[in-house]
């Protein structure tokens, strides 16, 4: 006798077992993949993700900023770009190179292209005229090793060159390296005089300038003037500077001027020639005896 019944509840009886043992198969080697025997790893997805790279908003790196408290008593706000800004350092040098570092001294160009976003800010010497400005920024590592290099190789090549100016006044331009030993992680720095007739007269612009780098974040300081400048000023504005680019790069809040560093004391009113001469006579910094082009090596006790 034939049982028409029988064959649809084989049929029935056999997709279950195919739906189970596909449900089966996929538990034991798909939806645990981490659980391998022997294997002792976690899967990417089980793994706890890495926090994301902290990201140098403008906010943020205006914390990194130095104030006027952090320079002395004299130091105030700028009103503006120095005159002999355009006076002195806009001009065609006698050769390429030394036109490249002029330009980018003259435009504050040393860093190149940030990554993210910058601050800026400058201070005036209401005393002697002198004026500090500091940038500071976002930027990929690499970039800014390449750019101090550069910057140390221009240096070496342009220790003594010829700049004229727009109305044709010849003024020589003389760049000597100096030491910045352990500020940041790598740095470059040199001091460039230009002398010259300004204003109908024989004078002389001093300027620092040091480029400095904290992990991805880099800061450019530059101080000049005509009547000389305060060497510890430039050297302690570039350490503070890195440690408060560190800080921010780390999210602390940003450190104070150590009031037990004083600013040098200056000297009492006298005749614009005298302070000249006294503040040129102090020392400078310690130069290296040549341009290595490579400022952004680990060897601060072998010549940084």
């Amino acid at each position: 006798m034939r049982h028409p019944y029988r064959l649809p509840v084989l049929v029935f009886f056999a997709g279950v077992f195919v739906v189970a043992a596909a449900w089966l198969w996929q538990e034991r080697w798909v939806g645990h993949p981490a659980a391998v025997p022997g294997s002792g790893k976690t899967s990417a997805a089980a793994a706890p993700s890495a926090p994301a790279a902290s990201t140098l908003s403008a906010a943020r790196l205006r914390s990194a900023l130095l104030s006027e408290g952090d320079l002395g008593r004299a130091w105030a706000p700028t009103a503006g770009a120095a005159t002999w800004r355009d006076g002195l350092l806009k001009g065609r040098a006698d050769r390429p190179a030394c036109q490249e570092l002029l330009d980018a001294v003259y435009a504050e160009d040393l860093l190149g292209e940030p990554s993210g976003a910058t601050a800026v800010e400058g201070f005036d010497d209401t005393e002697y005229g002198a004026q500090v400005r500091y940038q500071v920024g976002a930027y990929r590592k690499q970039d800014i090793d390449a750019k101090l290099r550069h910057l140390g190789q221009l240096a070496g090549k342009c220790r003594e060159f010829t700049s004229t100016g727009a109305s044709g006044e010849k003024y020589d331009v003389r760049v000597a390296p100096v030491r910045l030993p352990g500020v940041g992680d790598a740095r470059q720095a040199l001091r460039m005089t230009v002398g010259g007739e300004v204003d109908g007269e024989r004078g002389e612009l001093t300027l620092d300038v040091a480029a400095l780098r904290v992990g991805d974040g880099a800061a450019l300081l530059t101080h000049g003037g005509l009547y000389g400048i305060e060497a510890d000023t430039t050297r302690g504005a570039a350490q503070l500077a890195a440690e408060r680019l560190r800080d921010t790069l780390a999210g602390k809040p940003p450190r104070s001027a150590r009031p037990s560093e004083p600013p040098p004391a200056r000297p009492s009113e006298r005749p614009a020639e005298e302070g000249q001469q006294e503040r040129q006579e102090e020392p400078a910094y310690e130069a290296n005896p040549a341009f290595e082009g490579d400022e952004t090596g680990e060897e601060d006790e072998g010549g940084q």
